[in-house]
């Protein structure tokens, strides 16, 4: 991605006051941060953000935007079952029902109901699936849906030009129910390792690593009786890259609807919003495109445990047979051949045609499902005694098909009996009277099996049962599809199943356990229970936070359906957490209990209280970015400071405090998890800046501390000459030698010079009685204080071996000295070895230096 210099250089200058936030809030998620207290922010450019989603390929790169799919958005009302057939259409999705989608038949199953967290061998098909990984996903079967892609945000500049932008592969799956509830749950989690920063200059990476993302499941309206909950998933897009867990809501549809079975479709989609604190964002939006679920409380045809349900809409379903299945193959086989208007079928009938075929599309004509007893036909008995008897008719060539029905030798009872197609189970059956239907004698086995697999469909696809007061928009049309795909399903295939649920069902008992503490940002661990006599009901955590708590606060669960899990807050104060449980027979039971968080204070990363003695420590140790330990400033240019810090209260907003360490000091409120100023010193000095952090709930970082040389080439310079009574100790490779340090130094810039390095003078010292001379070949840089102090850096070499670094101060009146040597394997600067030091223990800030009193010679300082 290409990037115009002038475009990199206005975003880094609005970068000093914001860092990029990526959230799914509706409202800013927390109070307006304090103003600064002694400077005001800079002004940013007129930058937007907004978020963005795009397909990915199979090894999860973004497809180009010129190769995504246009689709017209749907119009303002309510979806139907057309709508949803269309949509299943364009897309090429039907429902899959098993391994090699050659089979409706499954093993024996209880009602659905959505797990603690997907089963990702089960979903890894759909996500690699072309739909899978569009705008849409894809409706892997009724119950199951899925969608693997990029989402991220886009910084634009006041000429909507891109100039950086933040992504992540993610990998959605919804799953539906028939247990007794009308909802669906929804999971996303992300990629470890997918993000994608795009930009090459050095802030936007930090600001875009440190950008926050929250993700939640949204109705497309709510005043349809739609309506979503679930806690924002929330967390940097660092954190996105390395934590891959599950977050889930719920989508659920109000007990309302069209006809007996209350029926009610709903649009529901995954939203987020992009914005900055101090730069404008747009609206909360939907990333993709939105989903069709369908709810129902079907009053015939499921047992009492499965009388409401939701599934997912957006495909078609049709039941699959194999014909070279060895359970069911007469009957694939005889259902093919009247699919097809080449075959003879009987009864004979020119032109017949024959409905309930699957060709992908949605316009051939369906079948729909009725049961032995709903619905009632007008003229007396039910639909399906209608098709039953003429379906014997037919096979038995009695009235009305007499000669033209099926001959002898197609059907020899008992060893046979009659099938028909469509199933005498539909709308559609031989009792319709047109004729367009098939009989022909099948094996008792054959025929048991496929029925039995017919009678799972039904229960497997939420096939809803039609009556004549079921409006259009209610019905649930299905479509048969013969392949050739291997039955690989074992004996349980043909063995019944009796229908679940009729017996007096109690309610499960619940315990969210005891009130428990501790910190934001940690996870803190809740020991719930639920038990049930006759299942295992599916259990769930939801939490509201207390009037102690700040807004924007949000809370995420590692486990939301375990009984035992972790939760984990943004910020301090109370919050209510809520334990339900469901047995999808009785309505939900719950129990709450409190826990309470405690705020942590920030932490300059990698900080430590500032030590009365201020030495030099790596940057990495300090948390302080720049500028870097010793780095050299000439007098009236900028320093920089940038100093990161961690707090794990997301939630938390923070004020920085400043001491530059000769007079001035700043307090400004922080973004994005850093400090960031700058101060132009006037004076030559040694300087030690040190930074700390406060947090809105008041607690406090411990300083970090940084030490700054500034010089000036016009400032004057220092002549000394002398010696002084060197301590045992000060030589540390022969900590018993002490005796007489002759010293002498004479740096200065010559005229002209604009420094660090002087142009003039030497550096000499040697230690009488030991095998210590030191003599100065290059300098380094050199300071003169206005009180009188000098300090001047260089390298040398120690009895004529080069590689040692030495540090020089002095004080004119009293004239006094202090001589630090070390080796430069050890470093630039001195550190913890060292070679020399007449005083050990002071700091190596010039101010704290505390030179040795001359026993004879002088210092002078030449301004």
């Amino acid at each position: 991605m290409a990037i115009h210099h002038g475009l990199r250089c206005r975003l880094a200058a609005a970068a000093l006051s914001t860092a990029l936030v990526m959230t799914a809030l509706v409202a800013a998620p927390g109070a307006a941060a304090a103003e600064p207290s002694t400077t005001e922010l800079p002004t940013a450019e007129p930058f937007t953000i907004r978020p963005f989603f795009a397909p990915i390929e199979a090894d999860g790169d973004a497809v180009p935007q010129a190769a995504q799919r246009s689709l017209a958005p749907a119009e303002e009302r309510e979806p139907t079952a057309e709508d949803a057939r269309a949509l299943a259409e364009r897309l090429g999705d039907k429902s899959f029902s098993g391994a090699g989608e050659g089979t409706a038949l499954a093993a024996p199953s209880g009602a659905r109901r959505p797990p603690a967290a997907p089963d990702e061998s089960y979903l890894a098909p759909c996500w690699d699936s072309d739909g899978g990984r569009g705008e849409y996903g894809r409706v892997y079967n009724r119950f199951h849906w899925c969608q693997r892609g990029r989402i991220g945000g886009i910084v634009l500049d006041e000429d909507q030009d891109e100039v950086g932008r933040v992504s992540v592969i993610f990998r959605a799956a919804a799953y539906g129910r028939d247990d007794g509830n009308r909802d669906v749950r929804v999971f996303l989690r992300s990629e470890p390792g997918s993000a994608v920063y795009e930009g090459g200059w050095p802030w936007d990476q930090a600001a875009l690593r440190s950008a926050l993302l929250h993700v939640w499941a949204d109705c497309d309206s709510w005043l349809d009786g739609c309506s979503a909950g679930g806690a924002t998933a929330g967390k940097t897009m660092d954190d996105w890259n390395t934590d891959g867990s599950w977050h889930s809501w719920t989508v659920a549809s109000s007990d309302s609807g069209d006809g007996p079975d209350k029926v009610k479709r709903h649009l529901w989609h995954l939203k987020s919003r992009v914005f900055s604190h101090v730069l404008p964002g747009v609206p909360a939006q939907k990333f993709a495109q939105s989903h069709t679920i369908r709810c129902d409380s079907a009053s015939v045809g499921f047992a009492r445990s499965r009388s409401k349900a939701c599934i997912f809409d957006d495909v078609i379903p049709h039941l699959q047979y194999s014909a070279i299945s060895p359970k069911h193959g007469e009957v694939a086989r005889h259902i093919q051949c009247a699919l097809d208007p080449g075959c003879t079928s009987w009864p004979l009938k020119d032109g017949k045609q024959v409905p309930g075929k699957f060709v992908d599309n949605r316009d051939a004509p369906g079948l729909h499902r009725i049961t032995e007893t709903v619905p009632s036909h007008p003229a007396g008995g039910t639909y399906y005694s209608r098709n039953s008897y003429q379906k014997d008719q037919a096979c038995q060539r009695g009235f009305p098909y007499y000669e033209l029905g099926l001959p002898a030798e197609k059907y020899n009872p008992p060893d046979q009996q009659c099938d028909e197609f469509p199933f005498a189970s539909t709308r559609e059956g031989a009792g319709v009277g047109d004729w367009n239907f098939s009989v022909l004698g099948v094996t008792a086995a054959d025929n048991r099996c496929a029925g039995l697999a017919l009678k799972r469909y039904y229960r497997d696809d939420r096939v809803l049962v039609w009556q004549p007061t079921v409006p259009t928009a209610a019905e649930d049309e299905f479509f048969v599809h013969i392949t050739d795909v291997p039955d690989t399903s074992g004996p349980e295939a043909c063995e019944d199943e009796p229908d679940d649920g009729g017996v007096t069902d109690l309610p499960p008992t619940v315990d969210a356990g005891q009130d428990v503490s501790g910190d934001e940002g940690s996870v803190i661990t809740l020991s719930g229970s639920a038990s049930d006599a006759e299942s295992t009901p599916t259990t769930g955590w939801t939490y509201a936070p207390g009037p102690d708590t700040d807004p924007g606060a949000s809370c995420s669960f590692t486990a939301e359906g375990s009984t035992t899990t972790g939760i984990s807050c943004t910020d301090d104060g109370t919050y209510t957490v809520t334990l339900s449980a469901n047995d999808g027979v009785n309505g939900s039971v719950s129990d709450s209990a409190t826990v309470t968080v405690h705020n942590v204070a920030p932490a300059v990363a990698g900080s430590q209280p500032a030590p009365l003695v201020v030495t030099a420590a790596p940057a990495t140790a300090s948390g302080i970015v720049t500028p870097t330990p010793w780095q050299v400033f000439r007098v009236g240019t900028s320093v920089k400071l940038t100093a990161d810090f961690t707090d794990p209260g997301l939630n938390d907003t923070h004020v920085c405090a400043v001491n530059w360490d000769d007079g001035t000091s700043q307090n400004f409120t922080s973004y994005g998890r850093q400090c960031v100023r700058e101060h132009t010193y006037t004076r030559a000095g040694m300087y030690t800046i040190s930074t700390g952090v406060t947090d809105d709930d008041g607690g406090i970082a411990g300083a970090a501390s940084v030490l700054v040389i500034v010089y000036d080439p016009d400032g004057g310079f220092s002549t000394q000459g002398g010696f002084l009574d060197s301590p045992a100790g000060a030589l540390v490779d022969h900590p018993d030698a002490a005796g007489k340090l002759t010293v002498t130094f004479n740096p200065k810039y010559l005229p002209g010079e604009t420094g660090p390095v002087p142009g003039g003078g030497k550096v000499n010292a040697s230690l009488q009685g030991a095998a210590f001379d030191l003599d100065s070949t290059a300098l380094e840089w050199l300071v003169v204080t206005v009180d009188r102090k000098v300090a001047v850096k260089g390298i040398g070499t120690v009895n004529g071996v080069p590689g040692y670094g030495f540090v020089a101060y002095g004080i004119d009146t009293p004239d006094a000295v202090r001589l630090v040597v070390w080796p430069l394997s050890a470093g630039p600067y001195p550190q913890e070895t060292l070679l020399y030091d007449n005083r050990g223990q002071a700091g190596y800030d010039l101010d704290v230096s505390d030179p040795q009193p001359l026993g004879g010679g002088s210092l002078q300082i030449h301004q």
